[in-house]
């Protein structure tokens, strides 16, 4: 308890310090306006107060308390860096004032590219999930057939995604098609893999009972498998999950002509830094949050492991 209490002390300690930190005296030629700067340290402020309200379990809320408190000392220090300091070159470095106003200005852009990526990311992703989960339930079942699936599995998982793009511009008729192919080829292996070796750890004794009770096929792979292997789908899942966004931003600043990544992309040609770290930070924001629904219903799907 009285560990919990020093982090929550150390947090807020760490928030009144970011925000003093934006009155101090700015040394760059070029100041923002620190009003940004507060309001975006406020709204985190306010996710952590909901997050404390909302938060079932002490635990998860003292690491988020932490993680809070990184963010805030983190937004000091950049500040510190920039514009008050001037140590780093805010002509590549922008200040949290800056990178703010920015954002708030080009929101729409952004939440059109956002857009953009989810549906090519709910597209390719989603049919990764509708075949490699119920193939390799199948495979992971016969032994014989699982053992030559792991290797080619293996080896064809082995290959980086990135290297099938050129090849997918080339044969395929749009650049939206060959992103969601890209993106299923990314996720595929790694949930095969997954879903392959959690069938394999299932005990012999829940297969054995199931079998006496002379399930089907298709309740033996949906309703005894796929729920005993399910940790390990979601490794794979989450895997799978983290480098499709890779993969995505890749290929949108390769050949895209919307997404994140060809926010990113676009402003880089014309050396526009502010973009490029609201572009960076948006992108990382995103794929955090949803991971973190991810782990969500992987927590609540597999509650009974507790």
């Amino acid at each position: 308890m009285i560990k919990g209490k020093r982090l929550f002390t150390i947090t807020q300690i760490l928030f009144i310090i970011s925000i003093a930190v934006q009155f101090l005296p700015d040394k760059t030629d070029r100041p923002g306006n620190k009003v940004y700067a507060v309001g975006l340290i406020l709204f985190i402020a306010g996710i952590q107060v909901l997050t404390a309200l909302f938060m079932p379990e002490k635990s998860d809320y003292k690491t988020w308390n932490g993680v809070f408190g990184f963010v805030f000392g983190f937004i000091a220090i950049w500040t510190i860096l920039t514009a008050k300091t001037n140590l780093i070159p805010q002509d590549i470095f922008k200040a949290p004032d800056i990178v703010t106003e920015q954002f708030l200005n080009d929101r729409p852009r952004l939440m059109s590219d956002l857009h953009s990526s989810l549906i090519t990311i709910v597209e390719g992703y989603g049919l990764a999930l509708l075949t490699a989960i119920p193939l390799g339930l199948f495979l992971g079942w016969n032994q014989q057939i699982g053992k030559i699936s792991e290797h080619i599995a293996n080896f064809f998982g082995s290959i980086p995604p990135v290297v099938f793009i050129p090849y997918a511009i080339a044969l395929l008729p749009t650049f939206e098609s060959c992103s969601v192919f890209v993106i299923f080829i990314t996720a595929f292996w790694p949930i095969l893999s997954g879903t392959m070796s959690g069938v394999r750890n299932v005990s012999t004794e829940t297969i054995n009972s199931a079998k006496v009770l002379c399930v089907s096929p298709f309740t033996m792979l949906f309703k005894v498998l796929l729920p005993a292997s399910l940790p390990q789908v979601f490794d794979g899942c989450n895997m799978g999950l983290l480098m499709s966004f890779i993969l995505l931003t890749s290929a949108e600043m390769i050949g895209g002509n919307s997404g994140i990544g060809f926010y990113i992309q676009y402003y880089t040609n014309f050396g526009n830094f502010t973009r490029i770290m609201v572009g960076i930070i948006f992108l990382g924001t995103v794929v955090t949050l949803i991971t973190n629904l991810v782990k969500q219903a992987e927590e609540y799907l597999l509650r009974w492991k507790k």
